[in-house]
């Protein structure tokens, strides 16, 4: 009996190891960037709060929109869910007064945190569906931000992009109103890669003073080192240069030439342009203007 103990004891602990570095293993990489010991909001309007990494048994605790947790751990088990499969994360929170810990789908969890003051701006991925463009389908992610204030949605809107490498990084950032007439904060999103020629495209909104989400303009910023360049840049009413109830986007391009620098680096050819669109503070509207 001794001769066979050893053995069937070491196997055990070489699966116990295996499979306790397995569940620390940080998940593959997506928009979410989690990290260990990172704290996120509770994206969903409410999640339920697992005991392991499973929906196989009831819910432990619910959280809901805009609670804060905090990532300790890693399972290595994912699960399809609204076409996105996400993996389960272990989290530690408190509620009640009190310190507790579970397990929730990732889907459920904020990107990035960004606030300001006692605002929450809660933003992710919501799902996946698909857009007929020519009669092809293409998959587009569903985002949707979320403004909370104590515990309670105040307001939200929701937009899509592409499900391409332009959608493999997000951060975002609250402004003042800078200017505009009636309008509180200004609320940045940006999504992109990190390959060259993978544009990079930042979606903004302006939040009145009334509480209503409204879209701004965009823009956009794409290059291939030493090849070529698109940058478009606001100015802001209240900004240097910046004029009232205007949004001012300036344009740069350049592209490469046959010319060499001292440097042995080709000579870019750069133009510049710029356009303005009007804001109407009062519908929470902008208007393109000519170039």
């Amino acid at each position: 009996m001794k001769t066979m103990f050893y053995p069937v004891l070491l196997c055990l602990l070489i699966c116990f190891n295996l499979n306790a570095a397995a569940q620390e293993q940080e998940p593959a990489f997506n928009t979410w960037m989690i990290a260990k010991d990172q704290f996120r909001y509770i994206f969903a309007d409410t999640a339920f709060v697992r005991v392991s990494p499973d929906t196989k048994q009831a819910p432990v605790d619910t959280l809901l929109l805009g609670d804060e947790v905090k990532i300790t751990g890693f399972t290595g088990k994912n699960l399809l869910l609204k076409r996105m499969d996400l993996p389960w994360l272990k989290v530690s929170y408190k509620k009640d007064g009190q310190d507790k810990e579970g397990y929730l789908w990732e889907g459920l969890i904020s990107f990035t945190q960004i606030r300001r003051g006692d605002l929450k701006f809660v933003y992710a991925y919501d799902r996946i569906v698909d857009t007929l463009i020519e009669k092809q389908p293409h998959e587009q992610y569903v985002v949707k931000l979320k403004v909370v204030q104590a515990g309670k949605q105040l307001t939200g809107t929701s937009f899509k992009i592409f499900a391409t490498e332009s959608s493999s990084f997000a951060s975002g950032r609250v402004m003042s109103g800078l200017g505009l007439s009636n309008v509180q904060h200004i609320v940045s999103l940006e999504f992109g890669g990190d390959a060259c020629g993978v544009e990079t495209n930042c979606f903004y909104f302006a939040m009145m003073k009334d509480g209503r989400l409204a879209d701004l303009p965009g823009r956009m910023v794409v290059g291939d080192a030493g090849v070529y360049y698109h940058n478009e840049s606001f100015v802001f009413p209240a900004e240097k240069n910046g004029e009232p109830d205007t949004i001012i986007m300036n344009l740069t391009e350049g592209e490469e030439t046959e010319k060499m620098d001292k440097d042995g680096n080709p000579v870019m050819k750069e133009t510049k342009s710029s356009m303005k669109y009007t804001w109407d503070g009062e519908k929470a509207s902008f208007r393109k203007l000519s170039r």
